[in-house]
């Protein structure tokens, strides 16, 4: 499998994932006026976080597709910097920016 292959294969593995809640997160109702102020100062924060935890969940996915274990598998970059990328074998990258 080539890596436009490889691409093209998660690329519509993830696309079947539109509508799919992913259980990262779970924000709960204020139990005061003064606690839904103050969540309301930080909301903000929480989407890299967010962010972080669906790329966690997306490479974790990816990788339970058995189409990729025999050719290399889909690792997290750097926390960092935002995005996937698949790793062959080989150690040949394709990188896959989201």
């Amino acid at each position: 499998m080539n890596m436009q292959d490889v691409i093209r294969l998660a690329s519509s593995y993830v696309h079947r994932l539109s509508g799919h809640t992913l259980d990262v997160l779970d924000v709960s109702k204020p139990v005061t006026l003064d606690a839904a102020v103050n969540l309301s100062k930080v909301i903000s924060k929480l989407s890299p976080l967010v962010g972080n935890l669906i790329e966690f969940n997306t490479v974790e996915f990816l990788n339970q597709q058995n189409k990729f274990a025999e050719f290399g598998k889909w690792q997290r970059q750097d926390p960092g910097v935002s995005g996937y990328y698949f790793c062959r074998h080989s150690s040949t990258h394709a990188r896959v920016r989201n």
